[in-house]
Protein backbone atom coordinates (compact mmCIF):
# COMPACT_ATOMS: atom_id res chain seq x y z
CA UNK A 1 0.00 0.00 0.00
CA UNK A 2 1.35 3.44 -0.92
CA UNK A 3 1.58 6.41 1.41
CA UNK A 4 -1.03 8.20 -0.70
CA UNK A 5 -3.50 5.35 -0.30
CA UNK A 6 -2.75 5.14 3.43
CA UNK A 7 -3.54 8.86 3.80
CA UNK A 8 -6.75 8.54 1.81
CA UNK A 9 -7.90 5.56 3.87
CA UNK A 10 -7.39 7.50 7.10
CA UNK A 11 -9.19 10.58 5.76
CA UNK A 12 -12.12 8.45 4.62
CA UNK A 13 -12.64 7.55 8.27
CA UNK A 14 -12.16 10.97 9.87
CA UNK A 15 -10.83 14.48 9.34
CA UNK A 16 -7.17 14.94 10.30
CA UNK A 17 -4.42 17.55 10.28
CA UNK A 18 -0.99 16.99 8.75
CA UNK A 19 0.49 16.52 12.24
CA UNK A 20 -2.11 13.89 13.07
CA UNK A 21 -1.38 12.08 9.80
CA UNK A 22 2.34 12.15 10.65
CA UNK A 23 1.61 10.56 14.03
CA UNK A 24 -0.67 7.87 12.56
CA UNK A 25 1.68 6.90 9.72
CA UNK A 26 5.03 7.59 11.34
CA UNK A 27 6.43 9.66 8.45
CA UNK A 28 7.63 13.25 8.04
CA UNK A 29 5.54 16.35 7.39
CA UNK A 30 7.25 16.83 4.04
CA UNK A 31 6.24 13.34 2.92
CA UNK A 32 2.64 13.95 4.01
CA UNK A 33 2.49 17.38 2.36
CA UNK A 34 3.70 16.02 -0.99
CA UNK A 35 1.01 13.31 -0.99
CA UNK A 36 -1.71 15.67 0.27
CA UNK A 37 -0.99 18.09 -2.59
CA UNK A 38 -1.27 15.24 -5.09
CA UNK A 39 -4.52 14.02 -3.56
CA UNK A 40 -5.93 17.55 -3.66
CA UNK A 41 -4.92 17.94 -7.32
CA UNK A 42 -6.67 14.65 -8.14
CA UNK A 43 -9.83 15.84 -6.35
CA UNK A 44 -9.68 13.03 -3.80
CA UNK A 45 -8.96 15.17 -0.71
CA UNK A 46 -10.06 18.67 0.30
CA UNK A 47 -9.37 21.11 3.10
CA UNK A 48 -12.38 21.09 5.35
CA UNK A 49 -11.44 23.98 7.64
CA UNK A 50 -8.55 25.65 9.43
CA UNK A 51 -7.97 25.28 13.16
CA UNK A 52 -6.87 28.47 14.89
CA UNK A 53 -3.94 28.10 17.25
CA UNK A 54 -3.55 29.93 20.54
CA UNK A 55 0.18 30.55 20.13
CA UNK A 56 2.50 31.50 17.31
CA UNK A 57 2.62 29.73 13.99
CA UNK A 58 0.30 29.11 11.09
CA UNK A 59 -3.21 27.75 11.68
CA UNK A 60 -3.49 23.99 11.11
CA UNK A 61 -5.51 22.85 8.10
CA UNK A 62 -7.91 19.95 8.55
CA UNK A 63 -8.26 17.54 5.63
CA UNK A 64 -10.97 15.09 4.64
CA UNK A 65 -11.67 12.70 1.79
CA UNK A 66 -13.66 14.44 -0.94
CA UNK A 67 -17.06 13.22 -2.07
CA UNK A 68 -16.57 10.67 -4.82
CA UNK A 69 -13.37 9.22 -3.35
CA UNK A 70 -15.20 6.39 -1.61
CA UNK A 71 -14.70 3.85 -4.39
CA UNK A 72 -11.33 4.95 -5.79
CA UNK A 73 -9.71 1.59 -4.93
CA UNK A 74 -12.76 -0.54 -5.65
CA UNK A 75 -12.40 -3.84 -7.44
CA UNK A 76 -16.15 -4.42 -7.50
CA UNK A 77 -16.99 -2.86 -10.86
CA UNK A 78 -15.99 -5.78 -13.15
CA UNK A 79 -17.85 -8.24 -10.90
CA UNK A 80 -20.90 -5.99 -10.69
CA UNK A 81 -20.94 -5.32 -14.43
CA UNK A 82 -20.68 -9.01 -15.29
CA UNK A 83 -23.55 -9.84 -12.94
CA UNK A 84 -25.62 -6.94 -14.29
CA UNK A 85 -25.12 -7.99 -17.92
CA UNK A 86 -26.05 -11.58 -17.05
CA UNK A 87 -29.19 -10.42 -15.25
CA UNK A 88 -30.21 -8.14 -18.10
CA UNK A 89 -29.58 -10.94 -20.61
CA UNK A 90 -31.83 -13.28 -18.62
CA UNK A 91 -34.54 -10.65 -18.06
CA UNK A 92 -34.77 -8.68 -21.33
CA UNK A 93 -35.60 -9.58 -24.89
CA UNK A 94 -32.56 -9.40 -27.16
CA UNK A 95 -33.80 -6.35 -29.05
CA UNK A 96 -34.58 -4.51 -25.80
CA UNK A 97 -31.15 -5.31 -24.37
CA UNK A 98 -29.44 -4.29 -27.60
CA UNK A 99 -31.26 -0.95 -27.57
CA UNK A 100 -30.34 -0.33 -23.91
CA UNK A 101 -26.67 -1.03 -24.53
CA UNK A 102 -26.56 1.14 -27.62
CA UNK A 103 -28.06 4.03 -25.67
CA UNK A 104 -25.52 3.38 -22.90
CA UNK A 105 -22.59 3.61 -25.32
CA UNK A 106 -23.91 6.80 -26.88
CA UNK A 107 -24.43 8.30 -23.43
CA UNK A 108 -20.81 7.44 -22.56
CA UNK A 109 -19.67 9.42 -25.60
CA UNK A 110 -21.85 12.40 -24.64
CA UNK A 111 -20.61 12.29 -21.03
CA UNK A 112 -17.01 12.37 -22.30
CA UNK A 113 -17.79 15.35 -24.55
CA UNK A 114 -17.14 13.32 -27.69
CA UNK A 115 -20.50 13.50 -29.48
CA UNK A 116 -20.94 15.50 -32.71
CA UNK A 117 -17.26 15.62 -33.80
CA UNK A 118 -16.14 18.33 -36.23
CA UNK A 119 -14.65 15.65 -38.50
CA UNK A 120 -14.11 11.90 -38.52
CA UNK A 121 -10.35 11.92 -37.88
CA UNK A 122 -10.52 14.14 -34.81
CA UNK A 123 -13.51 12.19 -33.48
CA UNK A 124 -11.67 8.89 -33.92
CA UNK A 125 -8.51 10.17 -32.19
CA UNK A 126 -10.52 11.53 -29.27
CA UNK A 127 -12.54 8.32 -28.91
CA UNK A 128 -9.40 6.15 -28.95
CA UNK A 129 -7.69 8.42 -26.42
CA UNK A 130 -10.75 8.23 -24.16
CA UNK A 131 -10.82 4.43 -24.43
CA UNK A 132 -7.07 4.22 -23.69
CA UNK A 133 -7.52 6.43 -20.62
CA UNK A 134 -9.97 3.81 -19.30
CA UNK A 135 -7.43 1.01 -19.71
CA UNK A 136 -7.66 0.09 -23.39
CA UNK A 137 -4.76 -0.18 -25.83
CA UNK A 138 -6.21 0.77 -29.22
CA UNK A 139 -4.92 1.00 -32.74
CA UNK A 140 -6.64 2.00 -35.99
CA UNK A 141 -6.28 -0.33 -38.96
CA UNK A 142 -7.45 0.38 -42.50
CA UNK A 143 -10.26 -1.92 -43.64
CA UNK A 144 -12.03 -2.26 -47.03
CA UNK A 145 -15.18 -0.82 -45.43
CA UNK A 146 -13.55 1.84 -43.28
CA UNK A 147 -11.44 1.69 -40.11
CA UNK A 148 -11.11 -1.21 -37.71
CA UNK A 149 -10.35 -0.08 -34.17
CA UNK A 150 -8.55 -2.96 -32.48
CA UNK A 151 -8.03 -3.12 -28.75
CA UNK A 152 -5.68 -5.59 -27.06
CA UNK A 153 -6.48 -4.61 -23.47
CA UNK A 154 -10.23 -4.47 -22.87
CA UNK A 155 -11.24 -2.36 -19.82
CA UNK A 156 -14.32 -4.58 -19.30
CA UNK A 157 -12.80 -7.82 -20.59
CA UNK A 158 -13.82 -10.06 -17.68
CA UNK A 159 -17.44 -8.99 -18.15
CA UNK A 160 -17.77 -9.18 -21.93
CA UNK A 161 -15.85 -12.43 -22.44
CA UNK A 162 -18.88 -14.41 -21.33
CA UNK A 163 -21.50 -11.71 -21.94
CA UNK A 164 -20.55 -10.27 -25.37
CA UNK A 165 -23.66 -8.09 -25.46
CA UNK A 166 -21.65 -5.47 -23.55
CA UNK A 167 -19.50 -4.88 -26.63
CA UNK A 168 -22.53 -3.32 -28.32
CA UNK A 169 -22.21 -0.39 -25.92
CA UNK A 170 -18.60 0.21 -26.93
CA UNK A 171 -19.49 -0.02 -30.61
CA UNK A 172 -22.15 2.64 -30.05
CA UNK A 173 -19.57 4.74 -28.19
CA UNK A 174 -17.28 4.78 -31.24
CA UNK A 175 -20.23 5.43 -33.52
CA UNK A 176 -21.37 8.46 -31.54
CA UNK A 177 -17.83 9.79 -31.14
CA UNK A 178 -16.99 9.55 -34.85
CA UNK A 179 -20.37 10.24 -36.43
CA UNK A 180 -20.13 6.99 -38.42
CA UNK A 181 -21.86 3.61 -37.92
CA UNK A 182 -19.78 1.10 -35.96
CA UNK A 183 -20.17 -2.63 -35.37
CA UNK A 184 -18.36 -4.92 -32.97
CA UNK A 185 -16.21 -7.71 -34.41
CA UNK A 186 -14.56 -8.93 -31.22
CA UNK A 187 -12.47 -12.13 -31.20
CA UNK A 188 -13.12 -14.40 -28.22
CA UNK A 189 -11.31 -17.62 -29.15
CA UNK A 190 -8.49 -17.75 -26.63
CA UNK A 191 -7.18 -14.25 -25.99
CA UNK A 192 -9.88 -11.58 -26.12
CA UNK A 193 -9.27 -8.97 -28.83
CA UNK A 194 -11.86 -6.22 -29.14
CA UNK A 195 -12.55 -4.94 -32.64
CA UNK A 196 -14.95 -2.26 -33.84
CA UNK A 197 -15.47 -1.68 -37.55
CA UNK A 198 -16.27 1.97 -38.22
CA UNK A 199 -17.85 2.19 -41.64
CA UNK A 200 -16.85 5.25 -43.63
CA UNK A 201 -19.28 6.34 -46.29
CA UNK A 202 -18.26 7.02 -49.88
CA UNK A 203 -15.08 4.92 -49.83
Amino acid sequence: MSTKNDILKLLQRETLTVNQLCERLGITRNAINVQIRQLEAEGLVRRQKTLERGGAGKPAAVFEAAAGAEDINSGAYPVFLKALLTTLGDSCAKDVLSDLLEKTGRQMAHAAGLASPTDFESGLRAAMAAADALGASTEAIKHPEGIMVRNYSCPIGSAVRQEPCGCKALAAFFSEATGMPAQEHCLRDGKLICQYLIQIKNL
